[in-house]
């Protein structure tokens, strides 16, 4: 009998007892940043990124920015494995300001990690840059409302003063309905090219007067004589060109001018032949 209850005592403490229990993951520990690099300034284009601080591999599936001040495109990634202190990068751009109210939150940035939507405090590697580029989006869609702004580049070039420089047009174009003056009151270069009102700096600024339809400005881009090996091999931003521009009593906004490809070999001929 008492080799029976021995027995029996053994069967329910092995029914009694639990497996083993698994310790949960450790939490991660994830960085989210965003910036914008020197050669995508003027565009929509941001690069962001998710820096796996763990002591594990995560997998980003998806991610945008989340913030009432400006609209953000969800972008999907590869979802490869992120190794510890390793990023998962991605050019992220933002669509349609949301202007006439301060914004009232953080930006975010959220994530689809290992399956799990993740809201992240997001580090702006620039302080003040979405602030910044929701007031350009801002004062870019109160233009668009006034005006276009076209650049119409010439396909041969001209010598002015014993250079050379190649035509062009800054063409403005009223809106319909539009009523409000549009200034054209600078232009601006970059460090190899420069680019200049035809007839001089004191024609500007020039006015689109209401009631008038369109206003052309006449432009020369020509070589700003930077032929250095240094200047040459690190100008980052060799086709960025801008004019400035005032709606009315607004304040001076910059109107970044985009070239094509043929375009932009036109104008770097022009400093070509003058380095040679």
């Amino acid at each position: 009998m008492p080799v029976v209850l021995t027995v029996l005592l053994g069967a329910l403490v092995g029914c009694s007892s639990k497996p083993p229990a698994v310790a949960p993951p450790p939490p991660l520990r994830l960085d989210a940043s965003v910036t914008q690099n020197r050669f995508d300034e003027g565009t929509t284009v941001l690069l962001a990124g998710v820096t796996n601080k763990s002591n594990r591999d995560i997998r980003v599936t998806r991610a945008t920015i989340a913030w009432d001040a400006l609209a953000f495109r969800s972008v999907r990634l590869p979802g490869d494995a992120i190794h510890p202190t390793q990023t998962a990068a991605f050019r992220i751009r933002f669509g349609d300001p949301r202007c006439g109210k301060p914004s009232r939150t953080r930006p975010v940035l959220v994530a689809e990690i290992d399956g799990r939507t993740r809201r992240l405090r997001l580090r702006v590697e620039d302080p003040g840059l979405l602030v910044r580029l929701q007031v350009k989006a801002c004062a870019q869609q109160r233009l668009d409302r006034a005006a276009s702004v076209e650049l119409r580049m010439a396909s041969r070039t001209v010598r002015v003063a014993g250079e050379e420089y190649l035509p062009a047009d800054l063409v403005l174009r009223r809106r319909s309905g539009s009523v409000a003056p549009v200034r054209v009151v600078d232009l601006d270069g970059s460090v190899l090219i420069e680019l200049l009102p035809r007839h001089g700096r004191r024609s500007l600024p020039v006015v689109l007067e209401p009631g008038r339809p369109t206003l052309d400005v006449p432009v020369l881009f020509g070589s700003a004589h930077r032929c250095d090996g240094h200047a040459r091999g690190q100008s980052s931003q060799t086709f960025l060109f801008s004019a400035f521009v005032r709606v009315g009593d607004r304040a001076v906004q910059r109107v970044v001018l985009p070239l094509t490809s043929a375009e932009q070999n036109r104008v770097i001929g022009v400093v070509d032949r003058d380095c040679d």
